[in-house]
């Protein structure tokens, strides 16, 4: 069978981006029957694989839920439903997401008055101070709740799961740092190199390319990222700040 992962390079990661993941598909493949193969990227850069074998379907259960899969037509997305997406960008009219639509010519979007309502308890922040202060970022993996679709447009909310991610983040206290354009080793090595290993709880992995960076109690994210930042030098480093959250957007 086929499958499009919603996963894909970025210009820092292309180089090392096959032999990547073709170690992350055979490490959650393990002792299993199946063969994967890389075939190639999509018309719109996600990574195509090939899979064959006994026990390929489970295979595929265990990258999907790891991974995540991508939907490649307009005509798969139903309303409502939830999907996995990719954030694109954002502008004051809403945040940019990425289904893994084999054509370009579709906008997906949450709307500003969206993300207000969920993000900011219905208060008209700007929407470039609430992708700052929850770290919605381009190829930030999120779920979304579609709403609306007509011709090429698709509008959403952020699913719950998705509110429920961000609330239990929130909740904790513990300040992250969101590491884009970089791989897991990587980011772990850096850790490393910087001397910051006790200041870090756990990296987690997001994407291929993002890895969340979970700190101690206690532990200021933003005087963390010069220093990894000195390490990690190509890669974008940004903080993921509770206190911050709370005090500008929302009580979670």
């Amino acid at each position: 069978m086929r499958l499009t992962l919603l996963e894909r390079p970025t210009p820092i990661t292309t180089r090392a981006f096959r032999a990547k993941l073709e170690k992350r598909l055979e490490d959650l493949k393990g002792e299993l029957t199946a063969s994967i193969t890389f075939e190639d990227l999509s018309p719109s850069g996600w990574a195509r694989i090939d899979l064959t074998g006994e026990d390929s379907e489970i295979v595929a259960q265990l990258i999907s839920n790891a991974m995540r899969l991508a939907h490649t037509t307009l005509q798969e997305i139903e309303v409502p439903d939830v999907y996995d997406a990719q954030i694109m960008g954002s502008n004051a009219n809403g945040l940019k997401f990425d289904l893994g639509l084999d054509t370009q010519n579709v906008t997906c979007v949450v709307p500003a008055r969206n993300l207000q309502a969920q993000l900011a308890d219905g208060k008209t922040l700007p929407v470039s101070q609430l992708a700052e202060c929850y770290c919605l970022y381009p190829g930030e993996r999120i779920s979304i709740r579609t709403s609306r679709k007509q011709g090429n447009q698709v509008e959403a909310w952020l699913s719950d799961r998705q509110t429920e991610l961000i609330s239990n983040r929130v909740t904790s206290g513990l300040d992250r740092i969101e590491a884009f354009d970089c791989f897991e080793d990587d980011t772990e090595a850096g850790i490393r190199k910087a001397h910051l290993a006790r200041d870090i709880v756990a990296v987690e992995q997001v994407t291929l390319t993002l890895q969340s960076i979970v700190c101690k109690l206690g532990t200021d994210a933003v005087g963390l990222i010069p220093k990894l930042g000195r390490v990690l030098r190509k890669q974008k480093l940004h903080p993921f700040l509770p206190r911050r959250i709370v005090d500008r957007c929302r009580p979670w």
